[in-house]
């Protein structure tokens, strides 16, 4: 019995441990395929990486630009329409920048201004990390940071690109010293007015070599690069000399000098000594493009090809006419300045001038001055009404009632009750838009002026639509340009294309393409505006081919306005003084000549078209791309 039972658990022993093997066999191979499956897991994660890593650095890469040109500074070809050069301008980008030459306290300006620990850090910052997972704009808070964004061919914002840009930095920090990296940022930051970099901007501000400046000259510097708009020294000199003083204090705190040199140092305006020339353009032109070419391309050291929409021609007859009509029947009125701008119903520029004479300390009066413009700003409410209903007949109360806290009065304190549309907008009465915005509400009429075209501050108040609000002259162009675009807002731009000069073959820049835009009068209101139009042109102001226009006075005699269109150009003038004061010049007489003079040569050689007929043949040829101005008229002459 006992030899049963030894013989019974030896063959479970047997059982069990046989049992086991088979289980440590599956555990082995349970085991064996997790291997597998994580070493396939792991290595699939680092082929991930890999690419990605790649694909970022591959990106970099062709994304940046790191060329420096020694010999010269780049030149910007500003062309007209049909290709022709117009102007050459250089020395607007530094080169080569030498630290050698330049006092290591001038140099300490622009570290105290942009970055006071930039020696002693590695290139990045806490705040620079946190970017990449944001959509903001503009650099980083480094100037590593900053020289890594300029070495980028394109601007971008967004988590892609800051991590991009966290990146190279960290390569720059690497790879340069910090001397190397201090370099590139003086020369390659921007100090607006298309001014790139420090030997640039003291040519240009101060008429003589970068290593001569001041230390406030220096600090006016880096005050603008800090904030190229708000620091322009010509524009704004008392707020820029304030920044440049603090950043002098700053250079005392962070003991790059003595503080107690700090007060002798400061300044209540820049010491400037600016250099500029008389272009075959209007500066304000040249002004304009190179702004434009800044934002668009950056930093370069290559020459630069930009297309513009100006015809020389009509450029050149609106400064004769200005400069002309100005010194005999403007200026013994009181109005020293004139701005002009002519468009095409699309949008595209055709000639602009932005003052009498130019002058680099004074701004563009028509694309960044703002003006009273009386009734012309008016002509929004009415489209906003004939949208609605498209009679121009319609009745509309004129009446005294009170709207969000204003009473209206009519120039010709009359009141007739009831009056229709038409009528309202050739007595040029205040009740009539007050009354409609009321009707239609304020905010909706007030988000339609900004639809069609106005990008002026608005009011939330009827100062809006009774044109107390000040515009640009840019504005007035765009949105009496609307019927002429088939009811679409026009996309006002000067620049066709940018390219490289030395590289033709390759896709620009920059292609002026037509945005995608909403209707914004129907083909109904569009026809009923050409009747409010024809209503208060002057017959006596003749053209040769069918045309409407009409003229003001604003802000209680400061402000003179013709705007009027055929159908190939929108142009509107405006004519006033810097110093606000009344003048004796009338819209509907003296700007209506100047007006009439340009728009009769500006016509010459175009044929003679229906406005409304001129507007259906564009919508079917246009592309969005070509230029169409002239088109085919060179081919015959």
């Amino acid at each position: 019995m006992a030899d049963e039972d030894e013989e019974q658990s030896g063959g479970q022993s047997a059982a069990q441990s046989a049992m086991r093997r088979i289980a440590d066999k599956e555990l082995r191979s349970i085991r064996r395929r997790i291997r597998r499956r994580r070493s396939l897991l792991i290595g699939f994660g680092l082929a991930i990486v890999a690419l990605a890593v790649f694909g970022i650095s591959y990106s970099i890469q062709s994304n940046l630009d790191l060329s420096r040109n020694m010999i010269r500074s780049p030149e910007v070809r500003i062309l007209g329409y049909d290709g022709a050069l117009l102007e050459t301008i250089g020395g607007r980008y530094s080169q080569d920048v030498s630290l050698t030459t330049l006092p290591e306290r001038v140099q300490n300006v622009f570290v105290a201004a942009a970055d006071p620990g930039f020696y002693d850090h590695m290139g990045v910052s806490g705040a620079d990390f946190a970017r990449i997972f944001s959509n903001s704009a503009g650099s980083g808070s480094t100037i590593t940071m900053k020289v890594a964004r300029s070495f980028f061919k394109n601007k971008a914002n967004g988590p892609g690109r800051h991590l991009q840009e966290f990146l190279v930095a960290l390569w720059l920090e690497w790879s340069f010293n910090k001397k190397t990296i201090l370099r590139s940022y003086l020369e390659r930051s921007y100090l607006g007015r298309g001014i790139f970099g420090i030997t640039a901007a003291a040519r240009i501000w101060y008429g003589g070599p970068y290593e001569r400046m001041t230390l406030h000259q220096t600090a006016v510097l880096a005050a603008a690069i800090s904030d190229p708009e708000k620091f322009d020294p010509l524009y704004y000199p008392s707020e820029t000399a304030a920044e440049a003083n603090e950043i002098l204090a700053r250079l005392g705190r962070y003991k790059f000098i003595e503080a107690d040199r700090v007060s002798a140092l400061t300044l209540v305006s820049p010491k400037l000594d600016v250099q500029y020339e008389e272009n075959v353009l209007s500066g304000y032109v040249v002004d304009m493009v190179l702004e434009e070419v800044a934002d668009i391309v950056g930093y370069s050291s290559r020459d630069i090809d930009v297309v513009t929409s100006i015809d020389l021609k009509v450029q050149n007859l609106a400064q004769e006419v200005v400069r002309e009509v100005a010194d005999l029947r403007l200026k013994p009125r009181g109005a020293d300045e004139v701005g002009l701008i002519s468009i095409s119903p699309e949008g595209r520029i055709r000639a602009l001038i932005g003052g009498t004479d130019y002058s680099p300390f004074q701004r563009n009066r028509v694309t960044d001055v703002r003006h009273p413009a009386g009734r012309m700003m008016k002509i929004a409410t009415y489209y906003y009404a004939l949208n609605e209903n498209s009679d121009p007949a319609q009745w509309v109360r004129d009446n005294r009632m009170a709207v969000g806290g204003w009473r209206p009065i009519n120039p010709d304190r009359e009141y007739k009750g009831q009056i229709s549309l038409r009528e309202g907008f050739v007595r040029d009465v205040n009740t009539v838009p007050t009354n409609l915005a009321d009707h239609f509400g304020l905010l909706n009429v007030r988000q339609y002026a900004r639809d069609i075209g106005i990008t002026s501050p608005l009011s939330t108040d009827i100062r809006t639509v009774v044109g107390l609000d000040p515009v640009t002259v840019s504005d007035i162009a765009a949105i009496h340009a609307l019927p002429q675009n088939s009811g679409k807002p026009v996309q006002m731009t000067l620049i066709n294309k940018v390219s490289f000069s030395d590289d033709n073959d390759a896709e620009p820049i920059y292609q002026r393409v037509d945005a995608t835009q909403l209707k914004r009068l129907t083909d109904e209101a569009i026809q009923a505006s050409y009747v409010l139009y024809a209503s208060v042109t002057d017959p006596q102001v003749r053209l040769d081919r069918p045309f409407a226009g009409y003229g003001t006075v604003a802000g209680g005699g400061t402000d003179a306005w013709y705007v009027g269109f055929s159908s190939d150009l929108i142009t509107a003038v405006w004519a006033g003084n810097d110093k606000r004061q009344r003048m004796d010049v009338r819209g509907d007489v003296e700007l209506a000549s100047l007006w009439r003079l340009f728009m009769l040569d500006a016509h010459d050689g175009l044929p003679i078209r229906s406005m409304v007929r001129a507007s259906s043949q564009r919508r079917r040829d246009g592309d969005g791309v070509t230029d169409l101005w002239k088109q085919g008229l060179n081919e015959k002459n």
